[in-house]
């Protein structure tokens, strides 16, 4: 893929925003903390130091930290210039005055799609119940979710192909694959077509913000895992049941692995 997909500045450090009262982390991961200011949302590394240790005391790690923020900010990059597909803007990448890699985006306004089960999202009269989650909101949500992803982006998707796997030189598969497979390093696979189709790599309902009110789409996240690869690599799942089938189906992951 040509140079010309990264933002503005973005092959050099851009400072980040600082963290302070306008920054408020509100989740971490065993590696990653989550922020958000009035305007962007920062992943951002996680001290070793605050990491939990694994069953060797050793600390927990995730590989290609760096690369991966870096590999979503081409998808973002290439997805806006590309397709129709909404996702957020880049604001700002690199490491952070305690060197810790880092990757900011604009703010996407909405809720998780898999988040608006937890209460009725309708206001006034109609609302469905007072208190408590809401299976009616769900299902407008995730019906219109399925739509748009398979009437809207899988199709835009499909049409951007290539002739090497990854992306600008970096492969990093699903994290299905790396579920099962924990190797340090992924080759780039090479054709003489361009058989290979952009696939975001963890599309599904967790990675999609939906409106507050009218519960349809927003936006899609979290790329990371973008990347072009073989068709069958374009999974899309709408619930977390669906999607958790796609680390336990061994005989499907065996064959996937072995295309790449």
């Amino acid at each position: 893929m040509s140079k010309e997909f990264y933002p503005p500045k973005m092959i050099h450090e851009i400072p980040s925003t600082p963290q302070g009262k306008n920054e408020k982390i509100v989740s971490r991961s065993d590696t990653k903390t989550y922020s958000f200011t009035d305007d962007t949302f920062i992943k951002r590394e996680l001290p070793p130091s605050q990491r939990k240790k694994n069953m060797k005391g050793e600390w927990i790690t995730l590989p290609w930290m760096e690369e991966r923020f870096r590999n979503e900010a081409v998808a973002l990059a290439l997805i806006s210039k590309e397709t129709t597909i909404p996702v957020p803007r880049v604001v700002a990448i690199g490491r952070d005055k305690d060197g810790l890699a880092f990757l900011e985006t604009e703010l996407l306004r909405g809720i998780p799609c898999d988040y608006v089960v937890d209460e009725c999202r309708v206001q006034g009269p109609q609302r469905h119940n007072d208190a408590g989650p809401c299976n009616v909101c769900e299902s407008v949500a995730m019906t219109n979710t399925d739509r748009y992803v398979r009437e809207k982006v899988l199709p835009q998707l499909d049409k951007l192909r290539s002739t090497t796997t990854g992306l600008d030189g970096f492969v990093i598969p699903p994290p299905w694959i790396l579920a099962h497979d924990r190797r340090l390093h992924w080759a780039s696979r090479s054709s003489i077509v361009r058989e290979f189709v952009f696939c975001h790599g963890d599309l599904t309902a967790h990675n999609i913000m939906v409106h507050p009110e009218t519960l349809e789409v927003l936006g899609i996240y979290d790329w990371e895992h973008a990347g072009y690869f073989p068709e069958e690599f374009q999974q899309w799942r709408c619930s977390r049941a669906e999607y958790n089938t796609l680390f336990t189906n061994k005989d499907r992951i065996r064959r996937l692995v072995s295309q790449i």
